[in-house]
């Protein structure tokens, strides 16, 4: 077998390829829903101007930058904290409520944070006073220049020391440190500005295992951290952030078994650094900071080391008495990064691994190869595949385009087959497709002609098994599928039409190619069961940011026929294998977490088998009661090799290991 030692080079910008723009996007999103969509209506969207009328509380969140609007807020946190408490805090709570905000300035004096104890863990046996089992929490905005929560200038408990978050999704209050039902938290175009004179302010306090969405949200002002990812599990995918001021714009550091994926994102002014990465393994790309003493740390919390990927990248404006990027423990993964007015690029401990300029690719650990002949001989040794952003689709404002599958008999109990009313909805002749209620009944297939470009889900529970919906219309509109949960469902893919799952899920396989010749993309943002089962992906380019897959399978994440699979940012759990490419797929996998519980009948499966395929991995494990034997099995023609888990670099507990980057290509 094949053993190469890190490469390390600077090139100038001319050399490489001319690194992407690396920023938020400034989605500039106006998302605005029909009435049907809200509780007063018979929908599941509380608003907070109108919780009188929806009968969550008793007075309005008045939105208008003079009224204390704390508690009507909180009350709406609470109902939907209530619902769940009620139902027996179950692990996969199956209610879908969003709190939306209409465009206001929402002034606050306290925490946003739910009332009383916390929700205890849903796995009782696990319940203790550091764990909660908090699920369902949905604030959406509707623009994020527009909506703005506002913190008073020198509240009372935002001194110095006194690290409180304006938002919070987890009972900070209460020492909670873990948290492992799939919360299915979301939070999206609103700003929230912590005023002046509140030097002890955290912008938001955020996580969620498996699925969790933060999307389009700025946080400004000044304190001690933007958005601090504290609690464990934290997983999914958080894109189009602008975070100004503070010490720390991203601080992470929940437990190791945490993974977000992280990007499209603009940090500027942070008096320690624009990311503070503790003990947790995370995905970052186009990242832009400046301003900031140094743009990326990485340290370990107790025993535990981080490990970064960070690709497309740009951080500016720095000092000649800093560096861009500090590796004070841990494992680091930079390609295409530029570390500009900073006296050294990347420093891992007192030594500079990588001057200031760009960095083209970097590994903090060795890197592992089939052969000499299957990995390029240049500096970049990864794959590198081209990426492309996800599709912007255009919010539809004009609800003469929506049609409500109520309005053509739906149900909408979960028990009645609302199959046929759903297709008359999708015949309509609409640009949008929605779904007001909690959950529907599908009994057979559903297709989606081309006139559809929209099936708004706002996290729909999609009852029975089978294929639910049909993409069989060519259009070259790329349709999107947003916010659904399929109970064990999944979509069919027929014609060669683009396709972007937004938060789309399966207890199954989400997804299925029937395509027979290659070209057409797919787009999978923050998905459960996305390639989870062998020949669902084939024919096709897709782009994933974030999968989480665990179910009990052998290979949890598939690349087929003449398909293409990117991935930025994943976990798999559960035990048996995790990676499996064959049929000459390629696979990228930049970052992700395997996280081995339990026991099975295969007591040493292989971790990632390639088969005569193309696979560049980086990746790190968590939690493995054994060893996978091997933890990579490459097969190309006549040729087997494996690595074992104890040739990769150690974590720094238990049994885990980072794999820096294995590659097996070829050109």
């Amino acid at each position: 077998m094949m053993r190469f030692n890190r490469v390390i080079m600077v090139f100038s910008l001319v050399l490489i390829t001319m690194i992407l723009k690396a920023q938020d996007r400034n989605i500039g999103v106006n998302e605005v829903y029909p009435p049907a969509m809200f509780k007063e209506n018979g929908g599941r969207f509380i608003n907070v101007k109108k919780l009188v009328e929806s009968g969550v509380y008793t007075v309005n969140a008045a939105g208008d930058g003079v009224t204390d609007d704390s508690d009507a807020i909180i009350a709406a946190m609470d109902w939907v904290m209530n619902r769940l408490r009620a139902s027996g805090q179950p692990c996969g709570w199956r209610e879908s409520w969003y709190i939306y905000f209409p465009n206001g300035t929402y002034r606050v004096s306290k925490p946003l944070v739910y009332s009383g104890d916390q929700v205890p863990d849903c796995v009782p046996a696990q319940a203790s006073a550091t764990r909660e089992g908090t699920a369902g929490l949905k604030l959406v905005g509707q623009n994020r220049d527009s909506v703005i929560i506002k913190l008073n200038d020198n509240a009372t408990g935002f001194g110095i020391g006194m690290k409180k978050p304006v938002v919070s999704f987890s009972k900070f209050d209460k020492g909670t440190i873990f948290n492992n039902a799939p919360a299915g938290f979301h939070f999206r175009n609103i700003t929230i500005h912590t005023g002046s004179g509140n030097p002890g302010a955290i912008g938001l306090d955020f996580y969620g295992a498996n699925t969790a969405r933060l999307d389009n949200v700025k946080i400004v002002g000044a304190g001690e951290i933007g958005l601090h990812v504290r609690i464990g599990s934290a997983h999914g995918y958080y894109s189009n952030l602008v975070i100004d001021g503070f010490k720390y714009g991203i601080y992470l550091d929940g437990d190791a078994e945490s993974h977000p994926a992280i990007e499209y994102v603009s940090l500027s002014n942070h008096s320690g650094s624009g990311i503070l990465l503790s003990g947790i393994s995370t995905s970052l790309r186009k990242v832009y900071s400046t301003n900031a003493i140094t743009g990326l740390i990485l340290q370990k919390k107790g025993t535990r080391f981080p490990h970064a990927v960070i690709v497309d990248s740009k951080f500016e404006n720095g000092t000649s008495l800093n560096t861009g990027i500090r590796i004070n423990d841990g494992f680091l993964f930079a390609r295409n990064v530029e570390l500009l007015g900073y006296g050294t690029g990347i420093k891992k401990l007192d030594t500079t691994v990588a001057a200031s300029g760009t960095t083209a690719e970097y590994s903090s650990g060795s890197f592992k190869a089939f052969s000499e002949t299957r990995v390029r001989s240049g500096v970049v040794k990864s794959m590198n595949l081209a990426v492309l952003d996800y599709p912007l689709i255009a919010w539809e404002g004009n609800f003469n385009d929506w049609a409500n599958v109520d309005d053509y008999g739906a149900v909408g109990d979960g028990v009645t087959d609302d199959m046929t009313a759903i297709q008359l909805a999708m015949n309509a002749g609409k640009k949008v497709v929605y779904f007001p209620k909690n959950k529907y009944k599908i009994s057979g297939t559903v297709s989606i002609p081309a006139a559809v470009k929209q099936v708004q889900g706002a996290g729909v529970w999609i009852e029975a098994g089978g294929v639910k919906f049909d993409v069989n219309a060519l259009s070259a509109d790329t349709l999107l599928l947003r916010d659904i949960e399929l109970a064990s469902g999944s979509i069919k893919h027929t014609a060669k039409r683009q396709l972007f799952l937004e938060s789309t899920s399966s207890a199954g396989n989400v997804y299925t190619s029937f395509l027979t010749d290659s070209g057409t993309k797919v787009f999978a943002n923050n998905t459960h069961g996305f390639a989870r089962l062998d020949g669902t992906i084939k024919y096709v380019k897709a782009y994933v940011r974030f999968v989480n897959n665990e179910k009990v399978d052998h290979f949890q994440i598939n690349a087929g026929i003449s398909s293409t699979l990117w991935i930025f940012g994943f976990k798999t759990e559960k035990t048996y294998s995790v990676m499996k490419a064959r049929d000459g797929a390629k696979m990228e996998v930049l970052g992700g977490l395997l996280n081995r519980y339990g026991t099975d009948v295969d007591p040493d499966p292989v971790g990632i088998l390639n088969d005569n395929s193309d696979i560049s991995v980086i990746a790190a494990t968590n939690g493995p009661d054994r060893y996978w034997n091997p933890m990579i099995k490459d097969i190309q023609g006549i040729v087997t090799k494996n690595w074992l888990m104890n040739e990769f670099p150690f974590r720094g507990f238990g049994t885990n290991i980072v794999i820096p980057l294995y590659v097996s290509y070829g050109f």
